[in-house]
C-alpha cells in the first residue's frame, strides 16, 4: 500500500501595497514583511499589553496572535515521539515576495503573497487587517508608509474543456478603498492529485533553501535526505495545524524507496542575504542554495510529497519565503542572483 500524506488545507492571499512616499527596502523582503506583520498583528489583537509574555498569558489559546504568528506548544500536550524536543511549533504561514526591487517611487506597487496553513486559514480577516496596519505604520528602516490597495485569493475553477481539470483563478477578496471583505474564500488542499511523471524531472529551488544535516547547513545531499526533510515539514504542519488530518508516522518504506532515485545533475549555488533579529539585536546571515537538480528513477511515490512542498516549502526559514521549490520539465527563467560560496554555515537561529 502506497504511503499517504496528510491533507494540509491552505489559502494563498496576494496583497498589493502602494508606496505613499518614495521608499528604499531590502532586496529580500520576507524577513521585513514577517516582522512588520507580527508587530501589527499583536498591536491589533493583544488585550494584555506588551509587558505580558505570550507563553504565560492566560488568553494564549484563544488569541489570534499566538494561534497565527507565534504558535506555542502547550505544556503536557501530546507530541509524537518523532516530534519531541521541538521548542516551538512550525508557524502556519509563509511570506512569498519575488519582487527584489530596492527603490519604490510614490504610487508604485509592492506585491507579495501570504500563505495561511491549516487552522490559520480561518484567521484570514486578522491577517488582512494586520497587513493593512503594517502598511500604514510604515516599512523599512525609515518606516515609509504604504497603503493596502487590495487583496486577492487563489481559487480553482474547472476548465471549459474538461470538468476534471482545474486552473488557478484569482478572486478579489478585500478592497482597500472600502475596507471590507467581499466574500468568504475556500481553502485548497496542498496534496492535490497530479499526473504521474516519467522517470525524470527537474526540481527547481527558487528561493534560498537551508537544509541542515547534523546541525550544519549543506548543499551536498542525497534524494533520500531531501525526502526526509520534506516529510518532516509536512507532518509537523499537519500535527500542529490540521487536527483533522490522518497522519501515518510509519514512513520508513518511502525513505527506502528514495534510495532508488538518483540526482543525475546538480546545479546549485549559494545566495546570502541578511536579516535583522530584533530579539538578539544583531544581523544574521540567512542564505541558502538556489538552482536545480535533475532527478531520475521511480518518482511516482514522491509526486504528492513534491507537490505539497511546492506550497509549504522545505528547510529552515520557510516563514521568510526560503525553500520554495517547483517541479518541471524545464528550468524557470528567473532565479535569485548568484552569490558564490565555498562552504556551508551552521547558524542556529532560524524561522520555521
Amino acid at each position: 500500500m502506497a504511503y499517504r500524506l496528510p491533507a494540509v488545507p491552505f489559502l494563498r492571499l496576494r496583497f498589493t501595497l502602494a508606496a505613499v512616499h518614495e521608499a528604499v527596502l531590502p532586496s529580500y523582503k520576507g524577513s521585513l514583511l514577517r516582522g512588520a506583520f507580527g508587530h501589527a498583528l499583536r498591536r491589533t489583537v493583544c488585550v494584555m499589553g506588551p509587558q505580558q509574555p505570550c507563553p504565560t498569558c492566560m488568553l494564549r489559546q484563544q488569541c489570534a496572535y499566538t494561534r497565527l504568528f507565534e504558535t506555542l506548544i502547550e505544556p503536557g500536550a501530546p507530541v509524537p515521539r518523532f516530534l519531541r524536543g521541538l521548542p516551538t511549533a512550525p508557524r502556519p504561514y509563509i511570506f512569498e515576495c519575488r519582487d527584489e526591487r530596492k527603490h519604490y517611487l510614490a504610487g508604485e506597487s509592492l506585491p507579495f503573497d501570504l500563505i495561511l496553513l491549516g487552522q490559520a486559514v480561518a484567521l484570514h480577516p486578522f491577517a488582512i487587517f494586520a497587513v493593512s496596519q503594517m502598511a500604514e505604520q510604515g516599512l523599512g528602516f525609515k518606516r515609509i508608509p504604504f497603503r493596502l490597495e487590495n487583496c486577492a485569493w487563489e481559487s480553482k475553477k474547472q476548465t471549459a474543456k474538461s470538468k476534471e481539470q482545474e486552473v488557478d483563478e484569482w478572486r478579489l477578496l478585500y478592497e482597500g478603498t472600502t475596507k471590507r471583505l467581499l466574500e468568504t474564500p475556500t481553502p485548497q488542499l496542498a496534496n492535490r492529485q497530479t499526473d504521474q511523471p516519467s522517470n525524470g524531472l527537474t526540481l527547481n529551488f527558487l528561493t534560498p533553501t537551508r537544509l541542515k544535516f547534523q546541525n550544519d547547513l549543506a548543499i551536498d545531499f542525497t534524494f533520500r535526505m531531501l525526502v526526509f526533510k520534506m516529510i518532516r515539514r509536512v507532518l509537523e504542519l499537519a500535527h500542529f495545524h490540521a487536527p483533522e488530518a490522518k497522519i501515518d508516522w510509519e514512513f520508513h518504506p518511502l525513505l527506502v524507496a528514495a534510495d532508488a532515485v538518483q540526482i543525475v545533475q546538480r546545479d546549485l549555488r549559494w545566495v546570502d542575504w541578511e536579516r535583522r533579529s530584533n530579539r538578539q539585536k544583531t544581523e544574521m546571515l540567512m542564505g541558502g542554495f538556489v538552482g536545480e537538480m535533475v532527478l531520475a528513477g521511480e518518482l511516482a511515490p514522491f509526486m504528492e510529497l513534491l507537490r505539497i512542498c511546492e506550497v509549504v516549502h522545505v528547510g529552515k526559514g520557510c516563514v521568510f519565503g526560503n525553500g520554495k521549490i517547483f517541479c518541471s520539465d524545464q528550468s524557470p527563467r528567473e532565479l535569485p542572483r548568484e552569490s558564490p560560496r565555498d562552504q556551508s554555515r551552521g547558524e542556529n537561529v532560524e524561522g520555521r
